[in-house]
């Protein structure tokens, strides 16, 4: 008889999870109950924060696997030297995007807490990253403006600080993905650009086409590798 899964990925600001009937939930981390989750067999895990959350998932599940970023999976190789050091995110939705684009140069940007951008060749080669404060930590990095208001509704020049701070962090979210779509474009002319995170249905009609929009690559990958290791 198959063993049922559940695939979690615990992130800075929330829990999402992706049920056996393929279902997928989120919670922000101070909001989250661990009864609030199916039963399963197997529970598979990535967590980049919060680890008392992955702990606390052996009380509910029979077998829990937490995952943490390897050299190589499949055709993925990291460049790190420490490949430890990189994110488990960043890792799984590396392995979910080359699930669904195989054999392509692709550029994997994440918009969560933290905003993140790595590249991998044809070869599954990965050419390295970036990361950078989301809007979230944009908003709130200078006291006398910060907000816990990520809207992303005000544009150019305004007449208002409010707006002004708005606008100015919207911006710099903005062109620094535009910015590296464009580097990644000059790199590889074949290759394909995809976008995931809490942010991604408030800025999308920002960004270039054509464009690859995933709700969760994360998960995505987590399932893949689950599937590969058993």
């Amino acid at each position: 008889m198959s063993q049922s899964k559940i695939f979690l990925d615990i992130g800075n600001s929330a829990v999402k999870w992706r049920t056996p009937e393929s279902n997928v939930y989120s919670k922000s981390v101070d909001k989250f109950l661990l009864n609030t989750l199916p039963q399963a067999d197997i529970a598979w895990v990535s967590a980049v924060a919060n680890l008392y959350i992955a702990e606390d998932l052996e009380t509910h599940f029979d077998e829990v696997h937490l995952v943490h970023t390897q050299n190589k999976f499949n055709n993925l190789k990291i460049s790190y030297d420490d490949s430890s050091s990189l994110g488990s995110d960043r890792f799984f939705a590396m392995i979910g995007a080359m699930e669904h684009f195989p054999k392509k140069p692709l550029l994997v940007i994440d918009i969560g807490s933290a905003m993140t951008f790595d590249v991998i060749n044809e070869d599954g080669f990965h050419q390295g990253g970036l990361i950078m404060p989301g809007l979230k930590v944009l908003r709130k990095s200078f006291t006398m403006f910060e907000t816990n208001d990520l809207s992303t509704n005000v544009y150019g020049l305004v007449s208002n600080t409010t707006d002004a701070w708005k606008s100015g962090t919207q911006s710099m979210i903005f062109s620094s993905i535009n910015d590296q779509i464009e580097k990644f474009n000059d790199m590889f002319s074949d290759g394909i650009v995809t976008i995931c995170g809490g942010l991604v249905n408030e800025i999308k009609n920002e960004l270039p086409e054509p464009i690859q929009i995933f709700d969760n690559l994360v998960l995505d990958g987590l399932e893949c590798y689950s599937q590969t290791v058993g």
